[in-house]
């Protein structure tokens, strides 16, 4: 039975955007456990202790019951370089806890600070973020994301993201890319720019 992942951020006791998580729980229950309750992290964090201060990682790890869960204090990691990588038959459409596959691609290329998978030469995610590309003042998203994320959903319903297919050799069309997950917001200070950005 696999296991899935839900990272909330945790900002000064605040939990942010739980509906867009518990969209994702309701995702996995009807995917992979139609018979079971679906699982609320509404009702499973209310008898948690929330760190009160600082910016938080939850890690809320499940099946059909809870698993376990942790708080661990929020460092970015600086990225600046970015290597293109072959998605091949990967899937990673739900969030597993099993992540291995993604760090030993990251490790393949030392190059980079993180990587960007592709398939059949249409560009879809980093290792730990969903990506947004700028085109003139708009922002757009790869319509075939290697993980639909809760930050890309939202910003999607918000109407900020564009979904459309966005191809390796048509990176000269962007001028930046932005890593967009709970802790990265889509902002041109966060962004890179394009083609400097890729290694």
């Amino acid at each position: 039975m696999p296991t899935f992942l839900e990272t909330v951020h945790v900002l000064d006791g605040e939990l942010l955007h739980l509906d867009y998580h518990q969209k994702r729980i309701n995702d996995v229950f009807q995917n992979f456990y139609p018979t079971s309750p679906i699982l609320n992290i509404y009702d499973y964090l209310a008898h948690v202790e929330i760190p009160q201060q600082g910016s938080f990682r939850a890690r809320l790890v499940y099946s059909t019951q809870w698993e376990f869960h942790e708080f661990i204090a929020y460092q970015e990691k600086n990225i600046k370089r970015l290597a293109i990588v072959n998605t091949g038959d990967y899937e990673y459409q739900y969030k597993y806890a099993d992540r291995s596959h993604l760090l030993k691609k990251v490790a393949e290329h030392p190059e980079a600070d993180d990587i960007i998978f592709s398939k059949q030469g249409k560009l879809q995610d980093s290792s730990i973020a969903n990506l947004a590309f700028k085109k003139g003042d708009k922002w757009f998203t790869p319509k075939e994301p290697l993980h639909w994320g809760t930050t890309r959903r939202r910003l999607i319903d918000e109407k900020i993201l564009e979904e459309i297919d966005i191809w390796e050799t048509e990176l000269s069309d962007y001028s930046h890319i932005c890593l967009i997950n709970v802790f990265r917001p889509l902002s041109d200070q966060h962004a890179l720019l394009l083609p400097d950005a890729i290694v």
